[in-house]
């Protein structure tokens, strides 16, 4: 069997129960592919061309790259290895270590700040004010939150509250999300104009003058280009607010159980690694189990 093939088969079975892997995916096993040529052939891969293929991304990408693509080499391999198709042992390919970066957390201050310079008066302002508190009310990754449809929003509650629907892509499932009045607040106001837009599109946030879906991309830019209006001295993106709302949670005294139920975590291991981020919380934690004079 060809590589092409290969990949082309595994990448049909992998959007069949992932939808956002597969572009990822398909990038770097394309790059793969182009840089063992001329071999063409599946059963010619050997442990050495995965390790060529690493060292030649050094320099041209940060070490966390690197090392997904080496996730993505290894679970393409234990995919044909299963199916007998393939000589390389896939526990030949080993990730590289390196020290993760320290996260980005946006705090309370930092929201307000940034919440500050936007007005609501403005359809730009009033987009990119509702992102901001979608984002640091429910800690949604920016993926789900610009997945939302109009019919996914739901009507007001006995509270007057809204409430959405989301789909998270990494397990397919649908979560419920909920804000707080001042969000809720803010979508109202937007929902009223954007139910006026002679737009095709059912998104939620979308771009008046194209019609179109905003992409992570432009939300990415939005969060930046608002964090440095905003005088905030941090490298802020959207995944900082999923930070910043698990730090919260445990610093109002909520519980790391808590933080996996808000963020819709699937793995607890995710849910623990957000209480390092809390020092107070950590602290007061190991404290509990240490011998204080």
């Amino acid at each position: 069997m060809t590589i092409q093939k290969a990949i082309q088969i595994y990448l049909k079975w992998k959007e069949g129960h992932t939808n956002s892997a597969f572009y990822r995916y398909k990038k770097r096993l394309d790059d793969f592919m182009h840089f063992i040529m001329p071999k063409s052939c599946l059963l010619d891969v050997t442990g050495d061309d995965v390790v060529a293929f690493q060292n030649s991304m050094k320099g041209n990408y940060a070490p966390s790259t690197i090392a997904y693509s080496s996730d993505i080499l290894k679970n393409f391999f234990w995919f044909w290895n299963g199916r007998g198709e393939v000589n390389l042992n896939p526990k030949e390919i080993k990730r590289i270590k390196f020290i993760s970066p320290e996260k980005a957390i946006v705090t309370s201050s930092d929201f307000e700040f940034m919440n500050d310079i936007l007005d609501e008066r403005y359809l730009s302002d009033l987009q990119k004010k509702l992102v901001l508190h979608l984002l640091w009310d429910t800690g949604m990754r920016v993926s789900e939150l610009l997945d939302i449809k109009l019919n996914d929003i739901g009507n007001p509650g006995n509270n007057g509250l809204r409430t959405a629907k989301i789909r998270t892509r990494k397990t397919m499932r649908y979560n419920l999300v909920v804000w707080g009045s001042e969000t809720n607040e803010l979508m109202n106001i937007y929902l009223g104009i954007r139910l006026c837009m002679s737009v095709s599109s059912k998104y939620l946030l979308v771009n008046r003058k194209t019609g179109k879906p905003y992409t992570v991309k432009s939300i990415q830019r939005w969060v930046k280009q608002i964090a440095k209006d905003a005088m905030v001295d941090k490298d802020i993106t959207p995944h900082s607010f999923r930070h910043g709302k698990a730090n919260e949670i445990l610093e109002r005294g909520g519980t790391v159980r808590d933080v996996s139920a808000i963020l819709r975590h699937v793995s607890p291991e995710s849910s623990f690694n957000y209480l390092q981020l809390s020092e107070s919380r950590y602290l007061e934690t190991a404290e509990k189990f240490l011998q204080v004079a």
